[in-house]
């Protein structure tokens, strides 16, 4: 296991693997409900997105790449213990899981996720579509961190990305790091890089 993400509203939580898949599980029945396939490298990050987080739906429709999460396996569970065999479908579980009448909140409606195969990609939790694909590391993206405003990205590559969430377009590139980048720190005001040269550096997101 790579990465690991709480929702504590929702009781589930979010796990990136080598096994170049993410999963969403829930924590009270401690069951799997839906993986997230797609990556083809070792999933390193997986970053939840502010509820308050939205996408134009327009963008959506013209940007969804149809990539879409698949049903659990009857392995999928925290504790080792009795297979359960003819699993409802994801969306079938999704929508039994945070159902009205369950009066619990939802996930995010986005997560982000980074791997090996240099990519970053942006999931819909409730369908388990991919809706974008972020290209321009060029190794495997190992630190990734995000808000409303940016996504931040660190790589095998020594450099470090900021890309607009709504558009997945790369706004610019730092270099510097003499070792892949291997951690990323997010304020409002300020981001820092960390890597496997022995440095911290900080930028500043605010013109003098």
């Amino acid at each position: 296991m790579n990465s690991v993400k709480i929702d504590s509203g929702s009781r589930t939580v979010f796990t990136a693997s080598d096994d170049l898949t993410v999963r969403l599980w829930d924590l009270d029945t401690q069951k799997c409900i839906c993986v997230y396939a797609g990556h083809t490298g070792q999933v390193q990050q997986v970053v939840l997105l502010s509820h308050e987080f939205e996408l134009d739906e327009e963008d959506l429709a013209n940007e969804a790449s149809g990539e879409a999460a698949t049903p659990p396996s009857s392995q999928d569970q925290f504790n080792l213990g009795p297979h359960t065999t003819n699993l409802p479908s994801f969306d079938r579980l999704y929508k039994e899981t945070f159902a009205p009448a369950s009066q619990r909140p939802e996930p995010p409606k986005y997560i982000l996720t980074s791997a090996l195969d240099s990519t970053i990609r942006m999931w819909e939790v409730s369908t388990g579509r991919c809706l974008r694909t972020l290209f321009g590391h060029l190794e495997g993206v190992w630190a990734l961190a995000a808000d409303t405003l940016r996504i931040v990205s660190g790589s095998e590559d020594r450099m470090v990305k900021t890309w607009d969430p709504r558009t997945g377009k790369c706004d610019r590139t730092f270099t510097g790091h003499a070792g892949p980048v291997t951690c990323i720190g997010l304020s409002d005001s300020r981001m820092c890089s960390g890597s496997e040269d022995g440095e911290v550096r900080m930028y500043s997101f605010k013109s003098d």
